[in-house]
């Protein structure tokens, strides 16, 4: 029974000295920290297969965000609104049926507009060639 104590005190003073260095840990700088308070919205974007793009959309406020897909000429080809409470989003945007050029994927809050460029190229085709040679060991 006193173990089981012992143990119980050393794992409760142990959680104590983390949490309170956890606490402690954070940034000085006013700048940034009042920075990431005003966003409304994050996104991260990767390619996919096949001309597609990944779009992960985190909104933080429930006034709604819009996405825009624009061509080169600023014509609006896509739009999307979003108008519900914060949450995650995540979209799959195929160019597999768009022509090669460029492409301006555009989100607003209506105060604060990101663009992202998004050029869709047409690569030919090559053959990958793999050579594997080997020489015999000289003689001593």
């Amino acid at each position: 029974m006193k173990t089981l104590k012992r143990q119980f005190a050393q794992m409760l003073a142990l959680s104590l000295i983390v949490l309170s260095i956890s606490v402690k840990a954070q940034s000085t700088d006013k700048e940034l920290t009042s920075w990431a308070k005003e966003k409304s919205f994050e996104i991260g974007t990767y390619m996919g297969e096949n001309r597609t793009v990944n779009l992960m959309l985190m909104v933080r406020q429930t006034n709604g965000v819009t996405i825009r897909i624009k061509n080169a000429d600023d014509e609006i080809l896509h739009e999307l609104s979003m108008k519900k409470s914060p949450r995650a989003y995540h979209y799959k945007l195929n160019f597999d049926g768009s022509q090669s050029g460029l492409y301006k994927l555009e989100i607003t809050d209506g105060r604060k507009t990101l663009i992202r460029r998004i050029e869709v190229v047409d690569v030919p085709a090559t053959e990958a060639q793999r050579y594997i040679t080997f020489t015999s060991p000289s003689s001593l």
